[in-house]
């Protein structure tokens, strides 16, 4: 595979919301109606393209927000005019880069039963007793019993995570800043090497082998800060039938990022190592 052009690195949810968003949506679909419409399969169009079948596919199929560089090459390599993709691309990463809505009801423009003044005493029915009204107390009750369940199910699962910070590292203690592991996604083709980081940026070197006598196999790098999103997925080298390919590549982390090794192959991926 031949060097690759840097993708935006956007952040896991950005990238997560211009992905679902109206735009978003909407560039998935144009993306699948010129693949279509240019009669290339997933394979030519990876030979025509520096993005493995895997990418492009879940890029067409709108399981993956691609890079505005993704997009421009895939139109291309269509032989479809990028700049109302590229439109479309601005328009869902704008909408991902907007905050999250407040999660809070509005207040509604009369007052509730339980806020009500006594009519005789003009003090709420909670102010007369002394006590919270019920439907109040009841909401308090049932956001304090959620907010134990989800704490006690984060301490049970956290430390299992596929994507827990650099793979190895327990989830009671902070994430290291720099560093060095060792990895290797393996399943009928594999890729083995290390990984060395530091606050800003990650090498990883190492080599993918593919022992099968067709197809060919994919080592993958994945930027993330949170599990099963990747807010950037590079391909590091591709090993035809029978043949080893071997890879070195240094990327800038984002603060609180880290970078995870997999192995493609047949439409066939292994975990995130």
């Amino acid at each position: 595979m031949g060097q690759r052009r840097s993708d935006t690195s956007e952040a896991p949810r950005q990238a997560a919301v211009a992905l679902t968003s109206s735009a978003g949506r909407r560039l998935a679909a144009e993306l699948r109606r010129i693949k279509q419409a240019s009669g290339l399969s997933f394979a030519r169009l990876e030979a025509r393209t520096n993005y493995s079948r895997a990418s492009l596919e879940r890029y067409v199929n709108g399981k993956l927000f691609p890079s505005r560089d993704a997009v421009e090459d895939i139109a291309q390599a269509c032989g479809a005019d990028p700049r109302p993709l590229l439109e479309l691309w601005d328009d869902a990463l704008e909408a991902g880069a907007q905050p999250p809505l407040d999660m809070a009801a509005p207040a509604e423009a009369g007052a509730s039963p339980e806020a009500a003044a006594s009519p005789e005493t003009g003090a709420s029915p909670g102010e007369e007793s002394g006590r919270a009204p019920r439907g109040v107390r009841r909401r308090l009750f049932l956001f304090a019993g959620l907010g134990v369940v989800l704490l006690a199910l984060g301490l049970v699962l956290l430390p299992f995570s596929p994507l827990s910070p650099f793979g190895s590292e327990p989830s009671s203690k902070p994430a290291p800043t720099s560093g060095c592991r060792d990895y290797r996604a393996e399943m009928r083709a594999y890729a083995v090497g290390k990984i060395c980081w530091t606050s800003a940026r990650a090498t990883v070197t190492g080599y993918v082998k593919n022992p099968d006598d067709t197809g060919k196999a994919v080592a993958q790098l994945c930027i993330s800060n949170q599990p099963n999103v990747c807010s950037q997925t590079i391909d590091l080298a591709a090993a035809g039938p029978g043949g080893t390919s071997r890879y070195r590549r240094t990327v800038t982390l984002p603060a609180g990022h880290g970078v995870w090794i997999r192995t493609c192959a047949e439409d066939l991926c292994t975990q995130w190592d």
